[in-house]
């Protein structure tokens, strides 16, 4: 039967009860309130019982844990489930990350669970990196591109290393998970000044707009469409946006000829969107579009990867997205050193209305017009 005794020099209750070997154990209660310390020794022995006739589970294990720790230190000890605590991940980044990175991270959390299942309700430290390992290989199985995986599991990773931080497991299992190799990636091409210009030929004037910021701004699709009229000053041939992904202010020269074709819109200029048109559409369904009209258009990249599998899907070489690898090359092939291609694509601010210099806006208009006219 338990029981309880006093040491030298310490205020402390110590418990004395047979341990699931038989042996008598002796330990602190980290009490010196003899009616908690008796407590936390029955608690105990009855443990060491469970243990011993085998019928101990890890949640009856816990649970004793944390009734324990709140006898002792007056605050209860948490045992989150990993749906529990991913849930609440995602929630606690609500505000605090840009919405395109927080879609991110809820569709990562999301497939996760689902794969996990009835596991879904272990502790976090359950989970293993051969669990890791197996989301995976499920998700490249089932036609994902390494990329689309690999974006998935950094979500995670970063999930995981939040709760090692905090101390509720002692390693994050993503860490020992190989990132997959993508063979295709480098087969990505660029648009000739020849296609874009079949392209303009046969778009609307929405569409002929959407292409010309693409090739002269490199924008990403979703922030062409979200642009405003007051995110243009025409006067001074310049653009400012808070890109969606990055959630930071890019500051770019209007070539002229996207110049040319926002002066003759005359009908909405200063008001609303400048695409308002493709403002209702999804970025996802603009971009399937896209795919779509190029097929008519006679303009096709290689086709780099077939589809496989349940979510697989045909990989073309030109997308969209080709545009902004497109306006990076041709800044090249004009001699736009790198350091400042790299900062005309992602060049931030400190405050959403900075006044540039006139050489700094010289500077980026500079290497926008280095781009040869295609109108």
């Amino acid at each position: 039967m338990a029981s309880l005794h006093r040491q030298l020099r310490s205020p402390y209750w110590y418990a004395a009860f047979a341990g699931p070997d038989g042996r008598r154990q002796f330990k602190s209660t980290k009490t010196a309130d003899k009616k908690r310390a008796m407590k936390i020794a029955v608690e105990w022995e009855g443990l060491a019982t469970a243990g011993k006739q085998g019928t101990l589970v890890a949640s009856q294990a816990r649970k004793v844990v944390a009734e324990i720790t709140e006898l002792a230190t007056g605050h209860p000890l948490q045992f989150k489930s990993v749906a529990e605590f991913l849930n609440a991940w995602v929630a606690g980044r609500e505000g605090a990350k840009a919405e395109a990175t927080l879609l991110k991270y809820k569709q990562a959390v999301r497939e996760f669970l689902t794969h996990l299942g009835k596991r879904a309700d272990l502790s976090l430290n359950a989970i293993s990196s051969a669990d890791c390992i197996a989301f995976r290989d499920r998700c490249r199985n089932l036609g994902r591109t390494p990329s689309s995986v690999t974006n998935l599991q950094k979500c995670l990773s970063a999930a995981f290393e939040s709760a090692k931080k905090e101390g509720s497991i002692p390693h994050n299992p993503w860490k020992a998970v190989p990132v997959l190799k993508d063979p295709d990636k480098q087969r990505k091409q660029v648009f000739t000044p020849r296609q874009i210009q079949t392209l303009l030929n046969a778009a609307s004037d929405s569409w002929k707009g959407l292409i010309l910021f693409g090739y002269f701004t490199g924008l990403r699709l979703q922030d062409i469409v979200n642009l405003k009229w007051e995110n243009l000053d025409l006067a001074s041939g310049m653009l400012r946006i808070t890109a969606k992904k990055t959630d930071k202010e890019v500051t770019l020269a209007l070539h002229p000829d996207v110049k040319s074709w926002l002066d003759s819109q005359t009908k909405t200029s200063g008001q609303g969107y400048v695409l308002e048109e493709l403002k209702s559409q999804s970025a996802a369904h603009i971009s399937r579009g896209f795919t779509r009209f190029m097929t008519r258009a006679g303009v096709q990249g290689e086709l780099i990867r077939r589809a496989k599998g349940k979510s697989g899907h045909n990989l073309s070489g030109l997308t969209f997205h080709s545009l902004r690898h497109t306006f990076i090359s041709a800044m090249a092939n004009a001699g736009v050193s790198k350091e400042l291609r790299m900062e005309i694509v992602g060049q931030t601010t400190g405050a959403v209305h900075k006044v540039y210099t006139h050489h700094e806006t010289e500077r980026l208009r500079s290497a926008i017009t280095t781009i040869p006219s295609i109108l």
